[in-house]
């Protein structure tokens, strides 16, 4: 790269970078979304190791499928072991008109982990008003950070949560972590996206989710072992006769 070519890369990195720090925190939230945003179909294979305060772990195995088409989106994660609890699963829809959503609460706990229905739903930016914070590194990596609140006491009341605050890095608009406060401010539990990486598309996917109760001790790792983007893995099938 010549000296000119170096100098004009700069100024677009600058003004990209000037154009970030200067979006509000919804903007910067939408932005990350769409970067982010999942496919239309969706497989994995999972793995949630539950770890009590005793340093004990539980091990279950799952499978997850979305599906996102004309008639609006589904999700569904099934256990598959230990055998007594196979086939126990949580189902989500959202009707592509206005996003009506039907299916299990969203502050229910999945499957006696620490993660509930709504961290595993993903962000539903409509429910929620961001708000920028100061800035701030986690690993030496600069960071937005978001403070998210609840619309109304009717959201709060469904999520169970006061407040959260988002981490964003800022090279890419991943969520690294997030911070939630119970409804009485006190910092409750800590999710961390780890072992990025970026898929077909480019944006980036956590190979493995960790939510920390920071009140008892408790966690819990969900891994990622397998994760396939095809319709081939997700029929429609799979969801019929669902509640």
């Amino acid at each position: 790269m010549n000296h000119r070519a170096g100098a004009a890369l700069f100024v677009v990195l600058a003004c990209l970078s000037a154009r970030a720090e200067a979006q509000s925190g919804r903007e910067l939230i939408e932005a990350s979304l769409r970067r982010h945003a999942q496919p239309p179909y969706v497989y994995e294979e999972q793995a949630l190791v539950l770890s009590d305060r005793l340093g004990q772990h539980t091990v279950r195995t799952a499978r997850y499928y979305a599906r996102r088409d004309e008639s609006g989106s589904k999700s569904l994660l099934m256990i598959e072991t230990p055998a007594e609890s196979r086939g126990t699963a949580v189902f989500i829809t959202r009707d592509v008109h206005g996003g009506e959503r039907r299916g299990a609460d969203a502050s229910v706990p999945v499957f006696g982990s620490e993660f509930s229905v709504a961290d595993l739903e993903g962000e539903q930016p409509e429910y929620f008003r961001y708000e920028r914070d100061d800035d701030n590194d986690l690993d030496r990596v600069p960071h937005f950070v978001l403070h998210v609140l609840p619309l109304d006491e009717t959201v709060a009341r469904a999520t169970g949560y006061g407040e959260r605050r988002i981490y964003l890095r800022k090279d890419n608009l991943f969520v690294s972590r997030i911070d939630y406060h119970d409804r009485q401010g006190r910092l409750a539990r800590r999710q961390t996206f780890r072992d990025p990486r970026p898929d077909e598309s480019g944006a980036w996917r956590a190979g493995m989710i960790l939510m920390e109760n920071l009140s008892d001790g408790r966690r819990t790792l969900l891994k990622v072992d397998r994760r396939v983007h095809s319709p081939d893995y997700v029929p429609a099938a799979v969801f019929a006769g669902r509640p």
